[in-house]
């Protein structure tokens, strides 16, 4: 059994990394309450960073639940991902939603995250036309 884990070097944690996937974002997934955004990266693992802002989710129990229920689910999936920067963003309404029903649209979404990665390295491995 491999034991997973949250290391700080699997989180971003500086302005400069979560600006570089804003700006540089290659890959978007909507889901009903989450917005991932991610970028490739040439670190040696994927990273991730969670953004709740106070707008979007009022109460400080509500923005701790949903960050600790992404991370919970990015590791673990972290070893199934390509090397990404991943930031997740919940949308407004989120702090209603049931954690069985979180963790299954963060299933879906890594998912669909893996599936826009492959494509795109199909795309860019794949020989120019003529």
């Amino acid at each position: 059994m491999t034991l997973y884990s949250f290391s700080p070097e699997v989180r971003i944690r500086c302005a400069e990394d979560y600006k570089g996937v804003f700006d540089g974002a290659l890959f978007k997934v909507h889901q009903p309450h989450f917005l991932f955004l991610a970028k490739c990266t040439e670190q040696p693992k994927s990273r991730l960073g969670i953004v709740v802002a106070k707008k979007k989710v009022r109460r400080a129990h509500e923005r701790n639940r949903i960050k600790r229920i992404a991370r919970e689910s990015f590791r673990l999936i972290q070893h199934d991902l390509d090397l990404l920067d991943i930031v997740v963003m919940p949308k407004v309404g989120i702090e209603s939603v049931p954690n069985v029903e979180l963790h299954q649209q963060l299933q879906v979404a890594w998912q669909k995250l893996q599936r826009l990665v492959k494509k795109h390295q199909k795309i860019s491995n794949s020989p120019p036309q003529k």
